[in-house]
């Protein structure tokens, strides 16, 4: 694909090292002649120095090509402009994304023809639907959907010593879900039936919702969480909020903007606002945040973020999550012992790279840094894949089929399931192989 990246803050230089790696024709714009210089060094693109949403800039990029265009600049209103730009001009398809308190009110990360517009993407909104998610897991450090919500991808410590040292042919785990990877001393690995699981791994288990959500007891008896606290009340921390509050918990919210504190303290119904510092050790103390089920740090400022996951560790909160703005410090972080670590730029740029899909791909969810990856492709008519029992497919090592969606149906598959032509597959795979799990479902010649 034709594509152009107006803005090389944190979210294009992530996304233009993603479209980069899958040999996509990018051009990289920004006013800034550092960044685009920058991009040069880095990536494999076209670059141009100029205000995106200028026509003129447009124009010398070959937007009339374009098959799309990315607007994620700092400056929400230069986003949208940009992209109706690009549209009026010829671009097959425009994104942008927004950010600002001017949407906090969305309840939808991702708006479809908003104002002209194809997609607009606010990632601090499905950061918040995420941590959601996470909140009414049991013990979930990470909570993906998949097939339309259909199913659910979900990242589990394992702390239940009887799930250890068996095989796990041989677990009697609740049905429709599967154990679809493992992570072992910062491994990542596709299990068969005869591997076991070790006291500390993590695995990643997909299902239906329901089904997750009973197995999730079985690896972690970590309770769905019921008293929430929020440190920072921008974005990300008044819409999880909202969320929580529609779920029935208890949230307390700590903004230290004064202003910012009685603001929300006025609009969020049903939520405990106080004004101070997340990370005063005496005022977690002092609000008894160790009873806490769940503790999240939303603000924009990284350090403050950590030292108040860490602060609420020690006060005794069971589980903890915070929001980072460079994606690449995520495995420091949880290193340093925060259960669940989210950064909306790369939430951002993971939804971009959805659109740019095409034929038997739907989308692409990478995990682990990038060391794994989940596909849900559609089996093309006449591919190899279909009408084979998936103990007889000739998959790669380091990939598996982990469900099958048919109609209305679910299924979890096992070795004699067959997949036919039309069915939505999701496939967990190690990065190497993906390439060779596509082959197997493009469409055969006839």
């Amino acid at each position: 694909m034709y594509i152009i990246v107006i803005g090389l803050g944190e979210v294009g230089r992530h996304l233009l090292s993603q479209l980069d790696q899958e040999g996509h024709d990018v051009v990289a714009i920004d006013k800034n002649a550092s960044a685009v210089a920058y991009a040069e060094d880095h990536y494999d693109v076209m670059s141009l120095v100029g205000y995106g949403a200028s026509h003129d800039v447009l124009e010398q990029a070959g937007v009339r090509r374009a098959d799309l265009v990315v607007a994620v600049s700092e400056d929400d209103e230069v986003n949208l402009i940009a992209a109706l730009a690009a549209k009026q001009l010829g671009a097959k398809r425009v994104i942008a994304r927004v950010q600002g308190n001017e949407w906090s009110k969305w309840t939808d990360g991702v708006k479809y023809g908003l104002l002209g517009v194809d997609v607009v993407i606010n990632p601090r909104i499905l950061v918040a639907q995420e941590l959601s998610r996470i909140a009414r897991s049991h013990g979930a450090n990470d909570v993906i959907d998949l097939a339309q919500d259909r199913l659910e991808l979900v990242q589990l410590q394992v702390t239940d010593s009887r799930l250890t040292e068996r095989p796990l042919a041989s677990l009697d785990l609740p049905a429709a879900t599967l154990v679809a990877g493992v992570v072992r001393n910062q491994e990542f690995f596709i299990p068969g039936g005869a591997d076991v699981l070790l006291p500390d791994d993590r695995v990643y288990l997909i299902g239906t919702p329901d089904g997750v959500q009973r197995t999730e007891e079985y690896f972690n008896k970590q309770r769905q969480a019921r008293k929430i606290c929020i440190v920072g009340g921008g974005v990300v921390g008044a819409t999880l909020a909202r969320e929580l509050v529609r779920q029935d918990a208890r949230v307390l919210v700590i903004e230290r903007d004064r202003e910012s504190a009685e603001r929300l303290g006025a609009d969020l119904i049903g939520v405990d606002v106080i004004h101070g510092e997340g990370t005063d050790q005496s005022l977690l103390e002092e609000e008894e945040i160790g009873s806490f089920d769940f503790f999240v740090a939303t603000t924009r400022q990284d350090e403050i973020n950590l030292m108040a996951s860490l602060l609420a560790k020690r006060v005794g909160v069971p589980r903890t999550a915070c929001i980072v703005q460079r994606a690449d410090y995520s495995p420091i972080y949880r290193q340093l012992g925060i259960d669940a670590v989210l950064s909306p730029r790369a939430v951002a740029s993971d939804h971009i790279v959805r659109y740019t899909r095409s034929g038997e791909i739907l989308s692409l969810v990478s995990i682990e840094d990038g060391a794994a990856e989940v596909l849900e492709l559609t089996a093309q008519p006449g591919c190899r894949a279909a009408g084979k029992a998936i103990r007889r497919m000739d998959l790669p090592r380091g990939a598996l089929i982990a469900a099958i969606v048919r109609g209305e149906d679910i299924v979890i598959p096992r070795g004699d399931d067959q997949v036919q032509a039309g069915d939505r597959v999701i496939v967990m795979t190690v990065r190497a192989a993906r390439s060779s799990v596509e082959q197997q479902f493009r469409a055969g010649r006839f």
